[in-house]
């Protein structure tokens, strides 16, 4: 499981090989060896005995910042990784089988938006005019990518223009089905302009580090990218790699804001930015958390949401580990129906 400390004020010690939780009165002792990572997302105090605690036993710490997004974390100095699949993710970004799993993920992505539609569109039953149109605009944009060939260099500009299509198609619809109160005009990020948004931004970030963690877990290497061009400092593979998974905190979101489980008091608000505070964060984390353990079918078999992202990770980088004839091919990335 993830810890999640939100509480400002909160200090999480080692006490007799468990993490001890303090919050004034109040302890909780967890044994590491049902956690997975600590997630800070306020102000809070980790001692250095929890900190050796958590890398005896692999487990990363992570910061976020207001937004949700990973600051910072703590990790073990050995990853075990092996360089040679580092060394191959720099070479395939500059061929065929960078390019292919490039559109595979962003196929895969297409594919989880109009199955989305297509399921609040069934749960509507008359409303069709209100989905039919902008699935349609989805799946001409997935066509297109999907014909598309040559090399990433001289694709990514049309790679992204045709998912930057879908994208706003995508949420010009989910905008529809929103309270009125919380209907939204496209996507804004940092700041949020909206509370859908900030939602939304904050569960990314969630993702973001949980993406990262299994990047690395799977021996590949966050800062090495193929859609997103690299610069200093940017965990371009991550931004590639959360692509397929974005269905997560998006199915998150509105479930939320469709249930009516979102309240104003849920945000702050200053100078047209919105984001959620401490009262909202608490339901964000604990349904994005739910969200990602409940188990899918995946492969023939049932496995929780969050596993998925190490089977994909580790898939990846044996991809990159064959020989360069068999890379060649078009690989079946993810082969997940429902998510």
């Amino acid at each position: 499981m993830q810890v999640f400390i939100n509480t400002p004020g909160t200090m999480v010690k080692q006490k007799d090989d468990c993490f001890r939780v303090m919050k004034d009165e109040k302890k909780t002792d967890i044994s590491p060896r049902k956690v997975e990572s600590i997630v800070f997302s306020n102000q809070a105090f980790i001692s250095t005995q929890a900190l050796v605690l958590a890398m005896e036993h692999n487990i990363d710490v992570i910061f976020l910042d207001k937004y949700g997004d990973p600051v910072a974390r703590v990790w073990h100095s050995k990853l075990g990784s092996t360089a040679l699949i580092r060394r191959k993710q720099i070479e395939v970004a500059e061929n065929e089988i960078g390019f292919n799993l490039v559109k595979e993920m962003i196929l895969v992505k297409m594919g989880n938006q109009i199955r989305f539609l297509k399921k609040l569109m069934a749960a509507r039953p008359g409303r069709e005019d209100e989905f039919i149109p902008y699935i349609e605009r989805i799946e001409s944009a997935r066509f297109s990518i999907n014909t598309l060939e040559g090399s990433l260099e001289d694709k990514r500009g049309s790679l992204m223009g045709l998912e930057g299509t879908a994208g706003r198609a995508y949420f010009e619809c989910l905008s529809q089905l929103m309270p009125e109160k919380y209907k939204f005009n496209g996507r804004s990020r940092r700041p949020a302009r909206d509370e859908f948004n900030a939602v939304l931004n904050y569960m990314y970030g969630i993702l973001y580090s949980q993406v990262e963690k299994t990047l690395i877990l799977a021996g590949l290497d966050p800062f090495v990218g193929f859609l997103h061009t690299d610069n200093y400092n940017k965990k371009s593979l991550v931004f590639d790699f959360i692509e397929p998974f974005r269905i997560f905190a998006e199915q998150c979101t509105v479930y939320l804001f469709t249930g009516k489980k979102i309240k104003d008091n849920y945000f702050d608000r200053s100078e047209g930015a919105v984001t959620l505070n401490q009262e909202g964060k608490p339901l964000v984390i604990e349904s994005l958390n739910n969200h990602l353990e409940e188990s899918v079918r995946y492969r023939r078999k049932n496995v929780k949401r969050r596993h998925i992202l190490l089977h994909e990770a580790h898939r990846m980088a044996n991809l990159l580990l064959e020989d360069t004839e068999v890379g060649k091919s078009r690989p079946e990335w993810l082969e997940i129906k429902e998510l």
